[in-house]
């Protein structure tokens, strides 16, 4: 077994690293904060007059590792994002929601989700863009 940070050789029973420190043991998924889904919306691109928006269906996922969106009504994962795959981020106002933006890699493509919230969620957007921004 060999050491993810530094390449060292380690033993199968050992927390850390005697090279480098960095624990071996694997981190699990922390959620850090939740909103939704009633006053949140979903939509695949950027908001626009011809966008669909999908309303008050999405519970909206943040943790440790990435943003997450899932079905309230079969919990099913509407999308996953790592924090390391985002390309650009945006927070903005559009018409009376607050949206927050998020461009993507999977694989060879760009993908893109907006997050957006009611009046009653516009603090939710802004914590959300906060947390993606601390672990960039």
């Amino acid at each position: 077994m060999f050491c993810g940070n530094c390449g060292a050789k380690v033993d199968e029973k050992d927390s850390f690293c005697a090279s480098c420190g960095k624990s071996l043991v694997a981190n699990p998924q922390t959620e850090l904060y939740s909103f939704g889904p009633w006053g949140t919306g979903i939509c695949f691109s950027r908001p626009g007059f011809l966008t669909m928006i999908q309303r008050n269906n999405t519970k909206i996922v943040l943790t440790n590792e990435g943003v997450s969106g899932y079905s309230s009504f079969t919990n099913s994962e509407r999308f996953q994002i790592p924090y390391s795959a985002i390309v650009a981020t945006e927070i903005f106002d559009y018409i009376l929601w607050k949206v927050l933006w998020i461009q993507y890699r999977d694989g060879q493509k760009n993908l893109e989700v907006s997050i957006m919230g009611t009046a009653a969620n516009h603090q939710s957007i802004v914590t959300a863009q906060n947390i993606v921004k601390a672990h960039r």
